[in-house]
């Protein structure tokens, strides 16, 4: 099933589900405080995640033991994305999860208590794109006047790559319709003619060139804002991390040395992925992989990139005053 929707942004059903439920029940984290970490005695985390190249730092750092060295045993739960997972996150049952500022200013701007941990990924063309089918008369975003495209979820990143493309292309709300489709779907919703185009991110970029299928834009040749903008980060709780700040700067230490294995070593990542994904070692050694910021220290600024495209588009409505609160203190 598919759902289109091309009107203005509203609050993502989990975000909304947490407002009304989630964020009335209190927080029960089990350990909280001045927490004294040791690999001998770790504490246990439950961090979500998904089955994307974004998060290979954080399954390097569990393969080699850098949350072990922090007295961290992490787990790791697979979720839909960062707004699904916010709700488990305030009630507690999750301690971090895989997300990106969009969602993390979304929540702000519902007054929900979300924070950024650290930074991942950022821009880079190949990884993800508009495409269209290989004998489509589409050659740019302009030219999808009129018809759908397909996102991976509404109200999410996205969606906001997605309109921003379109807007530099000349298009606005209104002249395009957005259809929610999963991202392995995408590739065949593009041959079929379910959808005109599609804002397709790796590995099914690979899998939709081998079906011929072709990148008419991306995020640098979209816009300068959109070749700025900043993808995948983690994400806690503004209560958890007040509460367990050493835990949280422990995981953030963990993961910029899974960040910095994926950097430097991209056969690290190319070994990890087929291990927390479906991907198979062929299409991991084939596709093309994330871009690494060099800085993954959580940044107002690039969450200030975000939040004016998010207000352009009307995610959200007013910015968010404080950016430095939506960041967790990991020092």
């Amino acid at each position: 099933m598919t759902i289109s929707r091309s009107v203005k942004r509203g609050v993502p059903v989990a975000l909304a589900a947490c407002l009304l439920v989630a964020c009335g029940a209190g927080e029960d984290e089990g350990a909280t405080g001045n927490t004294q970490l040791s690999p001998e005695d770790p504490v246990s985390i439950l961090v979500g995640t998904l089955p994307i190249p974004d998060n290979a730092p954080l399954f390097l750092a569990i393969q080699e033991g850098y949350f072990e060295e922090e007295g961290l045993e992490v787990e790791t739960q697979m979720v839909a994305g960062g707004s699904a997972a916010l709700p488990a996150m305030v009630a507690g049952d999750l301690q971090f999860s895989s997300s990106n500022w969009t969602t993390v200013l979304q929540a702000a701007s519902q007054g929900l208590p979300a924070q950024m941990v650290w930074e991942m990924t950022g821009p880079k063309e190949g990884v993800n794109g508009i495409m269209v089918a290989g004998n489509s008369p589409y050659q740019d975003p302009a030219a999808l006047r009129g018809q759908r495209v397909a996102v991976n979820t509404l109200a999410g990143l996205v969606e906001l790559q997605v309109r921003e493309c379109m807007a530099a292309s000349g298009l606005q709300d209104g002249d395009y319709t957005l259809v929610e489709i999963p991202f392995p779907d995408m590739p065949g919703a593009v041959q079929n003619g379910n959808v005109a185009a599609a804002f397709i991110g790796e590995p099914f970029v690979t899998l939709a060139e081998d079906q011929g299928q072709r990148v008419i834009a991306g995020p640098s040749s979209c816009s300068d804002r959109l070749a700025e903008m900043p993808v995948i980060g983690f994400m806690t709780t503004a209560e958890y991390s007040a509460q367990n700040p050493e835990i949280t700067a422990a995981f953030a230490r963990a993961l910029e040395r899974g960040a910095e294995l994926a950097a430097s070593d991209p056969q690290e990542v190319i070994d990890i992925l087929p291990t927390y994904t479906q991907l198979s070692p062929e299409l991991a050694a084939r596709m093309e992989l994330p871009a690494w910021l060099e800085d993954r220290a959580p940044s107002t600024e690039r969450a200030e990139i975000t939040q004016e495209a998010m207000i352009d588009f009307g995610f959200i409505d007013e910015p968010v005053d404080d950016l430095d609160a939506l960041i967790a203190p990991v020092d």
